[in-house]
C-alpha cells in the first residue's frame, strides 16, 4: 500500500546536448524530503534534495532561508521502497551532501575518491552533472509545497537535536549529581578531621 505521505508528480527537461531528462518526484511531506529518480542518456539514479533547515539545530539563528541539501547517494527512510540508487552521471557515482544557497550557481557536485574523500568531477562530467542538477533545482524551486517541506524539516531537526540535547543534559546532570556527592563527602571529612584536631 503507498504511503500516503509520499507524493509523486512526473516531468520532463530538454538538457541540449545532453538529451532529454524525465524526472519522477517524490516528496514526503513529513520529513520535508524530495526524493528525484532521474533518466536521461549516461545519467541514471537518484537525488534527494532538503531544505538545509533538515541539518539545522532550529534553536539557532537561522543560516539563511532558501538554502538547500543535495544529497546523490543517501536516501531518506521513507523511499526505501522505491529502489532508490545513487546517481551516476558519465558511469561516476556522484556523492555528497552539498549545500547550496537559494542564490547559489557556483556549487560543484563531487564523488568519492579512491580514498573515500569527495574530489570534483572531471570537466566533461561536471558540466553534464550541473545540467542535471540545475534541471532538478528549477523543478524544486517551482515546487508550491516548499514552506510545507521546510517546515516538516524543521520539525525533523527538532526531534534530532531534541534527542541529542535530552541525552546531554542527562550525561551533564549525572557529572554534576556526582560533583555534588564529591563535595559533600570532602565537606564531610574536613568536618571529622576538624573534630578529631579539635579533641
Amino acid at each position: 500500500m503507498p504511503d500516503p505521505r509520499v507524493r509523486e508528480e512526473h516531468t520532463t527537461h530538454d538538457l541540449g546536448t545532453y538529451g532529454q531528462l524525465t524526472i519522477a518526484a517524490r516528496a514526503d511531506v513529513h520529513s520535508g524530503n524530495v526524493l528525484y529518480r532521474l533518466h536521461a542518456p549516461h545519467v541514471r539514479g537518484c537525488v534527494m534534495l532538503s531544505p538545509a533547515a533538515a541539518a539545522d539545530d532550529p534553536t539557532m539563528p537561522n543560516p539563511g532561508t532558501g538554502e538547500l541539501i543535495i544529497n546523490p547517494d543517501k536516501f531518506a527512510p521513507a523511499f526505501a521502497l522505491h529502489e532508490s540508487r545513487p546517481l551516476s552521471v558519465n558511469n561516476i557515482v556522484l556523492t555528497g551532501p552539498v549545500r547550496i544557497a537559494e542564490s547559489d550557481s557556483d556549487y560543484r557536485p563531487v564523488r568519492r575518491g579512491k580514498t573515500g574523500r569527495p574530489e570534483w568531477l572531471p570537466p566533461r562530467t561536471h558540466q553534464h552533472a550541473r545540467a542535471v542538477l540545475d534541471a532538478v533545482l528549477k523543478t524544486w524551486r517551482e515546487r508550491e509545497d516548499l514552506d510545507e517541506l521546510t517546515s516538516a524539516a524543521r520539525r525533523q531537526a527538532a526531534q534530532l537535536f531534541l534527542k541529542t540535547y535530552t541525552a546531554q543534559l542527562s550525561a551533564r546532570r549525572e557529572t554534576a549529581l556526582r560533583a555534588v556527592t564529591a563535595v559533600a563527602d570532602a565537606e564531610r571529612r574536613v568536618t571529622e578531621l576538624h573534630a578529631l584536631l579539635a579533641a
